[in-house]
């Protein structure tokens, strides 16, 4: 009998663990969104809320774009990529321009940096002619610029590791 009272209050323990996340109410979800076919939420920063915890990162299902006029660019767009050392062992850097550099360039100028920003470290560094100082997490799927953070979609993260590949880097 004393190990079913045990193994009850682990099981109340584990269930409660499991309640209502941020992220899990409809008006996060979008609204009149309901039930399973509901997006989730752009990214859950329990580490933000809750230093103690780990960061839980989940692509983004819409969009993540902030609404702008159609830019115009020159394939003389530079942009500059590099590793951040403080995550990887081995430094690497490539300077680029042309199509990889203009599409690089338009996805980070115009993401919505409005979300908090997590624990996690950036892996990447880059900067463009139009912003510097963005950092990039193909793992966690994030860029973070100017004290704001946005979480990816998996074609936009698909899309920066394909860039970075061609450039001669294997995220």
């Amino acid at each position: 009998m004393k190990h079913c009272r045990i193994l009850f209050v682990l099981l109340a323990l584990a269930l409660a663990a499991c309640g209502p996340q941020r992220g899990d109410s409809p008006a996060e979800r979008g609204a009149g969104a309901e039930g399973p076919s509901a997006v989730p939420a752009l990214e859950e920063t329990a580490a933000v809320d809750h230093p103690e915890e780990a960061c839980v990162h989940r692509p983004v299902q819409g969009n993540n774009v902030t609404e702008h006029e159609a830019a115009g660019y020159c394939g003389n767009t530079v942009t500059t990529v590099s590793r951040e050392t403080r995550v990887w062992d081995e430094p690497w850097e490539a300077s680029f321009w042309g199509d990889d550099s203009v599409a690089l360039t338009d996805l980070l100028l115009y993401l919505n940096y409005g979300g908090d920003v997590c624990r996690c470290l950036p892996e990447y560094s880059v900067d463009t002619e139009f912003g510097t100082g963005y950092g990039v997490n193909l793992t966690a799927g994030y860029v973070r610029h100017d004290g704001g953070q946005a979480d990816l979609t998996e074609e936009q993260t698909e899309l920066i590791r394909e860039i970075l590949e061609r450039r001669g880097e294997t995220p």
